[in-house]
């Protein structure tokens, strides 16, 4: 008998750059038809505990997610993290030692919009932002509001792009560091949406650094894509994953949840694979 029940591995809420409160995405997930799902975050967990309770209502699984941002060989980029201990000590403390980050960085951007003339608030921008981690979506966003651009994507161009007078670097861990922390906490570590141009030497460093997996399913990655992928992972010795990306504001998003997904049993033999090799 075929299991078809579904999952989404990559989901964000309001605790970062999402649109959608905890309980809500979970509520639309089930909605869609998900029986599985992983709320990624960007560098916090504060939604996860909500999205359980959540969950339970309905007896859906939830799986302790996070995106975390990182530098490899120069260039940024995101690692999933999954199946690891939320309250575990090294965890906790390395997320809050990246909020405390993301909260200069915010003072930075701030400083440097107001300089061009642009006074923008901390508090506005902490409007946006509820209690999530601040980042530049936020302050396009909060931009948007004070009426210094006319849009999301204006506020980008003219004032967070690299270049621009308010775009400050996001602080970032090494490859090496995020990998060491999630599997310390008991996850796993995922290559996240790598796209069309995963340059070999960046690759090469992840496999170094001793990633687990590569998300395989993604909706910038077509069908060549994701048999690409696919073989990728089989050649490596790589774990697959998959998901929406969701995060509320685009106007596929809804589109994509419930269809870009995962059947549920590969999220079974994730954890069985992540409790052998702990074991």
């Amino acid at each position: 008998m075929f299991d078809l029940r579904r999952a989404d591995l990559h989901l964000h809420t309001s605790c970062s750059d999402g649109r959608l409160a905890p309980a809500e995405l979970v509520r639309r997930a089930r909605e869609a038809g998900l029986y599985c799902v992983a709320i990624t975050d960007h560098d916090t967990i504060d939604g996860l505990e909500e999205a359980r309770q959540a969950a339970a209502r309905w007896a859906m699984v939830v799986v302790s997610g996070v995106e975390l941002s990182v530098q490899v060989e120069g260039e940024e980029v995101h690692l999933l993290g999954y199946f690891f201990d939320p309250a575990h000590p090294v965890l906790k403390e390395a997320l809050a030692a990246y909020r405390k980050a993301r909260m200069e960085r915010l003072a930075a951007m701030l400083e440097r919009l107001e300089g061009v003339g642009v006074r923008l608030s901390e508090a506005q921008v902490q409007a946006v932002v509820g209690n999530g981690v601040p980042g530049r979506p936020h302050v396009a966003r909060a931009l948007v509001t004070a009426g210094y651009a006319e849009s999301y994507g204006e506020a980008f161009q003219r004032y967070l792009l690299p270049g621009r007078p308010g775009y400050v670097p996001k602080p970032a861990w090494t490859v090496e560091e995020a990998v060491a922390i999630l599997h310390e906490a008991g996850g796993i570590a995922v290559l996240a949406h790598p796209g069309e141009h995963l340059r070999d030497r960046v690759f090469r460093a992840l496999l170094q650094a001793g990633i687990d997996g590569i998300e395989v399913v993604h909706p910038s990655h077509n069908y060549y894509l994701v048999q690409h992928y696919r073989q990728v992972a089989r050649d490596f010795g790589l774990l697959e994953t998959g998901g929406s990306d969701y995060h509320g504001h685009r106007p596929e998003d809804d589109t994509l949840l419930g269809t870009c997904t995962i059947p549920y049993p590969r999220v079974e033999r994730l954890r069985a694979t992540l409790r052998a090799t702990r074991a």
